[in-house]
């Protein structure tokens, strides 16, 4: 059965060029049709922009999110949370956006991680809302909004990139990609600053 694919190409200008590739390739995703014909067993895989049969379960949905929330709880302080829900070879990647909206790349190891939470002086929470969620067999996706303080202040906010894989112990975090910019090019937590932290 020949296929026609017309991905539907999104306006990614401020956002970081691995993000765009996972953007684009959901939309790909989504655009694919079988080509019109007259062949009765014909079968839409994937209807035009509808990627709902990719949406996770209740159960699903809690399990992932639980693991992403894993890596925020290591950064309050309890650093062996971190082999707990990530992969030993985790690739973590930092985008910030300058001003002049130049992308700038730095990539971190978990051994890395661990350290600056240990060695760090002060208590750091990162956030995350409006998570959407994906899930194609062993894979899932996180895509969220987060925001982060350091010491109670403000620090930075944007949006996280997750990849996951369902392993025999659970789902555990291959990737993890995120943006740093400021209000108002990323959006705040909307219950307001963390309390009591």
């Amino acid at each position: 059965m020949r296929r026609h694919c017309s991905p539907c190409f999104l306006s990614t200008a401020t956002i970081p060029s691995r993000i765009s590739i996972m953007l684009m390739l959901l939309s790909a995703i989504g655009a694919c049709q079988p080509a019109n014909n007259d062949d009765e067993s014909s079968v839409d895989l994937v209807p035009s922009n509808d990627l709902s049969a990719f949406a996770a379960t209740d159960v699903q949905r809690a399990e992932i999110l639980a693991t992403v929330q894993g890596v925020f709880d290591a950064l309050g302080g309890d650093a062996d949370k971190l082999s707990e829900v990530m992969m030993p070879d985790v690739t973590m990647r930092s985008n910030n956006i300058e001003e002049d909206g130049t992308v700038t790349s730095s990539t971190s190891t978990v051994e890395g991680l661990r350290d600056r939470i240990v060695s760090s002086g002060s208590t750091m929470v990162e956030r995350m809302f409006d998570s959407q969620v994906m899930v194609s067999g062993p894979i899932a996706t996180v895509w969220t909004p987060y925001d982060f303080y350091t010491g109670g202040e403000f620090s930075h906010c944007g949006i996280d990139v997750v990849t996951l894989l369902h392993t025999q112990e659970g789902w555990r975090i291959m990737s993890l990609d995120w943006s740093r910019q400021q209000p108002p090019d990323c959006q705040l937590h909307p219950d307001g600053p963390p309390q009591g932290r």
